[in-house]
């Protein structure tokens, strides 16, 4: 056989190969890996029941941490905790990042007791899981610094922190987040929607609830006025692009890293003044309730948000 013919076989092999690689990640196969754990105990009524369950522990141990923080931060800060439109401290910030830890308890106590398995089985591999979302989050960072840099011209932007209060306080900041939408992808995609893919539903159906009840949990009138719905359609979106990149990477790393980078810019390095901004560096220079302001916004959203989905794709075919 001459080397020629032996170099072209090596090559289709190769080639072959990585078609298959590409075909792997680009499809839904690697979702089986969340879906198995969740098909031995899957039922629609226990699915329900789970999320009943996760729902009231959740209530119920935020509403105990709360009458803890009553008694030793005071009945005013209590309360100006919940005015609205909402807290814009970096104490009150801390506290209601650190409560997601709470519906990480209880959707773990729910796989645990009513499913039978480890609450680590919603993640995935945790060693691909690490792998992807280290690749993710690089890339995202890299796209959306560069994005921030150029949609940022000719915006207003005050600061909010100094710049050494805003570094001391950056690495509790970073913990709190990751703690506050590793819980929110551990209960709607790890979850809710595994335990839909398992009843054997269409695909446009697990993707779908989870993302609109996602988007629907935003939805407040009272503090966003006219620009509610739209705030509800944005984070479907983002609900739709986290559970496809779950279902296309077999873990929750990218959409954990996904949703991190995207709170990162939003609540760390640019927030509202009156709403969530008390650990931000920047606000904007017009209140959340400004309803046509907001509204102005939302086609960027939804541009950031169909440029990062890319970039994740393309990140992860590598």
């Amino acid at each position: 056989m001459k080397v020629s013919q032996v170099l072209r076989i090596i090559a289709f092999h190769a080639g072959q190969h990585s078609a298959r690689a590409v075909s792997y990640l680009m499809s839904y196969e690697p979702y089986e890996a969340l879906i198995a754990p969740a098909r031995a105990k899957a039922s629609l009524l226990r699915l329900i029941l789970g999320l009943v369950i996760t729902a009231l522990l959740y209530m119920l141990l935020v509403s105990l941490s709360w009458q803890v923080l009553l008694s030793v931060m005071g009945e005013a800060w209590f309360e100006q905790t919940l005015q609205l439109p909402g807290p814009s401290s970096p104490s009150q910030m801390f506290v209601i990042l650190g409560s997601f830890v709470f519906m990480t308890a209880a959707v773990s106590f729910t796989v645990w007791s009513l499913h039978h398995h480890s609450p680590l089985l919603l993640i995935g591999d945790f060693a691909r899981a690490r792998g992807q979302f280290f690749r993710t989050i690089g890339s995202l960072f890299v796209m959306a610094t560069v994005v921030a840099v150029i949609a940022s011209y000719g915006t207003t932007f005050v600061q909010n922190l100094p710049l050494s209060q805003w570094l001391g306080l950056l690495p509790l900041t970073l913990a709190f987040l990751l703690i506050q939408v590793s819980a929110e992808e551990l209960v709607f995609r790890g979850y809710l929607q595994s335990q839909l893919a398992a009843l054997g539903l269409h695909r446009f159906i697990w993707i779908m609830i989870p993302s609109a009840i996602f988007g629907l949990l935003h939805y407040d009138p009272a503090v966003m006025g006219a620009a509610a719905p739209w705030i509800v359609l944005s984070t479907t979106l983002f609900g739709v692009i986290a559970a496809d990149l779950t279902a296309r990477s077999g873990t929750l790393g990218p959409a954990i890293a996904f949703h991190f980078v995207w709170n990162f810019y939003a609540i760390v390095l640019c927030g509202f003044p009156d709403y969530l901004g008390g650990l931000a560096f920047f606000t904007y220079d017009f209140s959340i309730m400004d309803e046509e302001r907001l509204i102005s916004l939302m086609p960027y959203d939804a541009a950031f948000l169909l440029l990062a989905y890319l970039t994740v794709r393309i990140a992860l075919r590598r």
